[in-house]
């Protein structure tokens, strides 16, 4: 079973149903709110396999989310799949260390496809 966090996500609804959809799979999912939430768990755990991150996040944005993240030397290996509605999604994955990115809503192909293409299932 792999760890996925799909951190941060704005609307909690999405987030039950993505953590949802991914345990139906098989995979062990922490689902976090906004703010520091997530970054205090992954703190006290093991890092993750996989991390789906919505760009616009209550107080603390993508680009904020990842300049605490990448204070952690454990975390610089585990892969971040931005989540985002804006049409420069292409852009915004280049500004930072991004596996890549999925558009909203969310398309359980491209979903499945990055979580194969880190986890191998």
């Amino acid at each position: 079973m792999s760890r996925i966090v799909p951190s941060a996500w704005d609307d909690p609804d999405v987030r039950d149903a993505l953590r949802d959809t991914l345990e139906d799979r098989g995979h062990e999912v922490y689902d976090a709110g906004g703010g520091t939430e997530p970054l205090a768990w992954l703190r006290s755990h093991p890092p993750p396999a996989l991390i789906f991150l919505d760009w616009n996040i209550a107080s603390m944005n993508a680009p904020q989310f990842m300049d605490e993240f990448l204070k952690e030397g454990a975390f610089a290996s585990v892969p971040v799949v931005l989540i985002t509605a804006d049409m420069h999604a292409k852009q915004k994955v280049r500004s930072g260390p991004y596996l890549g990115f999925i558009s909203k809503p969310v398309d359980l192909d491209a979903l499945f496809k990055f979580v194969g293409s880190v986890i191998g299932c």
